[in-house]
C-alpha cells in the first residue's frame, strides 16, 4: 500500500514462508524487518531473510524504503514510491542482488474498501536479467479488527500467468499488534503453492 510511517513511528514486521512446486522439494524462508519513519515523509527498513530448500540455505539482507507522494488520508488516493536494494550470499559468497523500484498507489472505492496498485523494475544482478513487475490487490476492511484481501501480481517474465493469492490480517492489539496469513498459487506448469504467517509490531 502507498502509507507512509510517520516520524519517529517505528515497527518490526515478521513473518515464515513455505512454498512448494509440483516435483520439486519444498522451499522456506524466514523474513524480519526493522523499518522507521523520518522527518521527510520516509520510511527506512532493514530487511534480514534466510532461504532453505533441500539442503541448500541462502542468507540476504535488504534496505528497504517508501516515500510518499501524495498523501490522500482515508478518503483520497495516496501515492507513494518504493525501492529495495541488497545482498544474497550463497555457496560463501555474498553478491548485490536485487536492486528494484516501484510506483504505488492506494484508492479508497467506498467505505471499508482499498484497491491497490503497483508497476514497477527490478534486476538481478546474478541471473544479468531484469523485470517489469506488476500487482492489483483489494483490501477490505471486514470489521474494526479484520481485514481480508486478496491479488494477483507477476511480472514480464513469468510463465504460466500471474501468481493469485488470498490474506487475512488481524489486529491482536489495535494500532499496535497484527497477525497475518496467506495462501498463494500460481497455476503455471509447475503448479506452485505458497503460504505464509506472519506479525507486525508498531511502536
Amino acid at each position: 500500500d502507498a502509507g507512509v510511517l510517520g516520524a519517529g513511528e517505528c515497527e518490526v514486521e515478521s513473518y515464515l514462508g513455505r512454498a512448494r512446486e509440483r516435483g520439486a522439494p519444498p522451499a522456506t524462508q524466514q523474513s524480519v524487518q526493522l523499518g522507521c519513519g523520518t522527518p521527510v515523509d520516509t520510511q527506512v527498513a532493514l530487511q534480514l531473510q534466510r532461504t532453505r530448500q533441500s539442503g541448500d540455505a541462502a542468507s540476504a539482507w535488504n534496505v528497504v524504503g517508501k516515500t510518499s507522494v501524495v498523501d490522500g488520508g482515508d478518503d483520497d488516493p495516496s501515492f507513494a514510491l518504493a525501492w529495495s536494494f541488497g545482498q544474497v550470499r550463497e555457496t560463501g559468497r555474498w553478491r548485490w542482488d536485487p536492486q528494484a523500484v516501484n510506483a504505488v498507489a492506494s484508492w479508497p472505492l467506498a467505505p471499508r474498501l482499498t484497491l491497490h496498485g503497483n508497476l514497477g523494475w527490478s534486476h538481478s544482478s546474478q541471473a544479468r536479467q531484469s523485470r517489469t513487475t506488476w500487482g492489483v490487490a483489494l483490501e477490505h476492511a471486514s470489521s474494526d479488527t479484520l481485514d481480508v484481501m486478496a491479488e494477483t501480481f507477476g511480472d514480464d517474465r513469468l510463465r504460466g500467468g500471474p501468481w493469485w493469492q488470498l490474506g487475512l490480517r488481524w489486529a491482536a492489539i489495535p494500532e499496535r499488534l497484527w497477525l497475518d496469513t496467506s495462501l498463494g498459487w500460481h497455476f503455471g506448469d509447475g503448479r506452485e503453492r505458497a503460504a505464509t504467517v506472519g506479525l507486525r509490531l508498531a511502536f
